[in-house]
Order: C-alpha cells, then structure tokens, then sequence
C-alpha cells in the first residue's frame, strides 16, 4: 500500500469523523441553554458570595441546592452528544480501522513512526481542538454582531 494515500485516507477518516461529531454536538447539545445556566449560575455564585457565611444555614443550602440543579441540567446538555459520538469512535477505532487496515501499517511522521491509530487519534484530536477554536470564534462575533444589531437604534 502507498504511505501517502494511506496517511491521506486516514486524514479522511478523522475529518468524517469530527465532522460528524461536529454535527452531532451542535444537534443534539443546546447550547443556548448552557449559556443561559451559566448566567444564572453566575449570578447565584455572586448572590452566595455577597451573602457570606453571617446567614442561615437553610438559605445556604437552598442556594447551593440551586446551584448544583443548574449545574447538573448543564452537564446533561453537555453529556446527551457524547453518547453517540462515544461509541461510534470505539466502532470506528477498534472494529472498521482493522478491518480496512488489517496489515496494521506505521505511520511516519516528521521522522516519528507511529502505530496508524495512534495517528488516527491524534489527528482526530487537532481536527476536533481547530474544529471547536473555529466555533467558538465563529460563535462569538455572531453573538457580538447580533449584540451590535440589536443595540444600534432602527434607521
């Protein structure tokens, strides 16, 4: 087999791959939401704080109550993509790469040789980090633009 298009074909691989996990996030992860428990939960910590530990113990614990519900709501936003994407990687990592790759071929690298899923996964790792920085970005000077809009008076 040629390296190159074997290194390009795993390129490929990992680009489906956190493309679809891309996808899947975005879907399934409302991510509205998330930001909007953590202003509150923000607030709440803020709200803690100025109390201070001169309050009673039941107010304490129902704003810490408060708290841990947001928290928990957040995570389960957080968490519902992960269990796709999870066990599609474990599919694609220990069943459909040997099966496409039975010879177990090494990879080099800048003078580094590599086992091919050890490549795999880093690639897949720098994809999905470049992936989430660029959403991230995105998301920001859209959420930044819409703040503009919405402040500018209508002409």
């Amino acid at each position: 087999m040629n390296v190159n298009i074997f290194i390009i074909e795993l390129i490929l691989i990992a680009v489906a791959y956190v493309s679809f996990s891309v996808f899947v996030q975005r879907k399934l992860a409302n991510y509205k939401r998330i930001k909007e428990i953590k202003k509150e939960m923000d607030s709440k910590m803020k709200e803690l704080r100025a109390i201070g530990s001169n309050v009673e113990k039941e107010v304490l614990a129902t704003k810490q109550k408060e708290i841990t519900a947001l928290a928990s709501e957040s995570m389960r936003h957080q968490i519902k993509p992960t269990l796709i994407i999870l066990p599609i990687f474990f599919a694609l990592f220990y069943v459909a790469l040997p099966m496409a790759f039975p010879s177990a071929p090494k990879v080099t690298v800048l003078s580094y040789t590599v086992p091919y899923t050890t490549f795999f996964i880093a690639v897949s790792f720098v994809l999905g980090l470049l992936s989430t920085i660029v959403l991230g970005a995105y998301e920001r000077v859209t959420a930044k633009r819409q703040q503009q809009a919405s402040a500018s008076p209508a002409q």
